[in-house]
């Protein structure tokens, strides 16, 4: 009988930390999908043995916000993340301190079309690319008024954090523009992708630019297989 008591109690306490023991990975669901604005988010999380801490955290999303700026699936892998407890109980992410983390993002060059006028820097553009240089034309507000330009430039890592884009060339009505107004224009968009807001930052060492598509990794080679991505198509871009 006594046996049989210890095995019920040992059943229902088992029964009631079951809802327990996927908390930790709904609340971050909840938490990213803020930092990111995306509901199109997955979790898979390893927690410590103290609150707010996780021996792993692996995240997939799509269509999410870095930074102002909307990419078509981004990658984030931390181990050895303490977050903030006060900051979760408010529902906002807040990471103190991580042992490693990593980035894996690529946005189509139609995502990067949204952003450029989004930011108001276009009102119209369309790009395309010979897997080096950017090119552009469109339409863009020059002292109050409308032109047509077409641009030539390049992506260009700033340190080890943010992404630019610089413009080589470019022409308004077939006319060259001159360096000071280009580098106004530049003002207004760059960096294109910053981290200086975010919660939790990532070192950025390899870019890779196609005729479809960028990619910025925390891995050395941006063309590689990712190797720490988990859910969604495998992160693979052809030269």
């Amino acid at each position: 009988m006594r046996w049989a008591s210890v095995i019920a109690i040992s059943v229902v306490v088992a029964a009631m930390a079951a809802p327990a023991a996927g908390q930790p990975e709904a609340d971050l669901q909840k938490l990213f999908a803020g930092f990111l604005q995306t509901n199109d988010i997955r979790i898979d999380a390893v927690p410590d043995l103290y609150p707010g801490g996780f021996a792993r955290i692996s995240v997939y999303a799509k269509k999410a916000n870095l930074g102002g700026m909307q990419v078509d699936e981004v990658w984030f892998r931390v181990v050895g993340a303490s977050l903030n407890v006060g900051a979760m109980q408010r529902g906002e992410l807040r990471v103190d301190e991580w042992r490693e983390s990593a980035i894996h993002a690529r946005f189509t060059l139609k995502s990067l079309q949204e952003y450029f006028i989004s930011g108001n820097a276009f009102k119209d553009i369309r790009l395309w690319s010979d897997g080096q240089f950017l090119f552009g034309e469109g339409t863009v507000p020059l002292n109050n008024l409308p032109v047509r330009v077409w641009l030539k430039g390049w992506f260009a890592l700033g340190g080890t954090k943010d992404l630019y884009f610089y413009i080589d060339n470019m022409r308004v009505n077939g006319v060259p523009l001159l360096d000071p107004i280009i580098r106004a224009l530049e003002a207004k968009y760059n960096p294109v992708l910053t981290q200086s807001t975010w919660p939790i930052t990532f070192a950025i060492r390899s870019l890779k630019v196609t005729t479809e598509v960028v990619v910025v990794s925390s891995q050395t080679d941006a063309n590689s297989p990712c190797a720490f991505c988990t859910g969604g198509d495998a992160p693979f871009v052809s030269p």
